[in-house]
């Protein structure tokens, strides 16, 4: 009996942890498949409602862009979340591309921070673009549309919001609440084939 009951421990034991190795591999996987998931779902919102976005999913959406990866971890991005009705009009003067959004983020990079690469150049602009993809995608998991838009007046607009010297605007991205007419543009599913942008060496 007690040679039974000690074949017996190591077998549960086993299949216990062929359970535990199963659940951990699901959640992985579950995991995988809600990225691919919000990634394939997000289209760039061009009509927005008038609706405010809460402060708490503001917060959460920078927390998102605070976790991006930078050059040696420099971070130099700077942020301003243009949500006062002064910043806004001021947005509209120096972008076509506001789309009605009730506020916008401007992303930046600081010269003083910014990881160097080669005699004149720099990593800002990459960092900066990670930055707003990594905030792109918690914005649409919390169901707030954004556009991430390249057309401003980068002068205008440091001049308007009085940025220091060292503060260089890079992107504008338009948030919030998609109006209710708002729909993915006509190009927004038209994808090359993977064979002809990705190649094995």
């Amino acid at each position: 009996m007690l040679l039974l009951m000690a074949l017996a421990l190591p077998l549960c034991a086993c299949n216990g942890q062929k359970k535990d190795q199963k659940n951990e591999q699901t959640v992985e996987t579950t995991v995988k498949k809600d990225f691919m998931d919000i990634a394939a779902e997000r289209y760039s919102v061009r009509h927005f409602s008038s609706q405010a976005v809460e402060q708490e999913k503001i917060d959460l959406i920078l927390e998102a862009g605070k976790l991006a990866p930078t050059a040696v971890n420099s971070q130099p991005q700077m942020i301003y979340v243009l949500r006062s009705e002064d910043a806004v009009a001021k947005a509209n003067q120096f972008s076509p591309c506001m789309y009605g959004a009730p506020q916008a983020f401007l992303f930046c990079y600081d010269d003083n921070r910014v990881c160097r690469r080669g005699e004149n150049g720099n990593f800002g602009e990459i960092d900066v673009t990670i930055v707003l993809t990594h905030m792109m995608l918690e914005a649409w998991n919390l169901g707030i549309g954004t556009c991430p838009v390249g057309t401003f007046r980068q002068d205008e607009a440091k001049t308007l919001l009085g940025l220091p010297d060292n503060i260089h605007p890079i992107l504008l991205m338009p948030f919030g609440y998609p109006a209710d007419d708002a729909k993915p543009s006509d190009r927004h599913k038209a994808y090359r084939n993977m064979d002809e942008m990705v190649e094995y060496k």
